[in-house]
């Protein structure tokens, strides 16, 4: 009972405040990038009115040397754990699903508001992230297995 509640804890709570911070954050750094950018200058009205789209776009965030990390880390530790303890959470599946259509459209607004267009680099697969998912997926198994014959 105990690890059912930590994981509707985790589930839940944890994966709302992240998905608030994912929000707040690059809102944050792009009003500050403007503040930077116009350093205290007031402009006219006239001049606003013919200001680009490509001097609003250099307002936006950059990537940095990360780009999606923090974004797979995300899905590959909610993976496991609702592969791993569905057992002793059997609504984590739901949570999950939950969970994952508000990121989409979070993730949405946040890449087409607040970050500039990456750079597209052409890639074979996901490269480690495939076979860090593979392991979980064993373990899973075992687990389940486990926790199957004991209870």
């Amino acid at each position: 009972m105990e690890l059912c509640i930590q994981l509707a804890i985790i589930m839940v709570g944890k994966q709302a405040l992240n998905s608030i911070l994912e929000m707040v954050v690059p809102y944050l750094m792009k009003m500050f990038n403007t503040f930077t950018i116009k350093t205290g200058l007031q402009k006219k009205e006239e001049d606003m009115k013919y200001c680009n789209q490509w001097t609003e776009d250099y307002k936006l965030l950059d990537w940095g040397p990360r780009g999606l990390f923090p974004e797979y880390l995300e899905m590959v530790l909610q993976y496991g754990f609702v592969t791993i303890f569905v057992a002793a959470f059997p609504l984590a599946p739901f949570f999950a699903l939950l969970n994952n259509v508000l990121e989409m459209r979070l993730d949405a607004k946040k890449f087409l508001r607040f970050y500039r267009r990456p750079v597209p680099h052409r890639v074979k697969s996901i490269g480690v992230w495939f076979r860090i998912l593979d392991v979980i997926g064993r373990i899973s198994v075992i687990t389940n297995v486990i926790s199957s014959f004991n209870s």
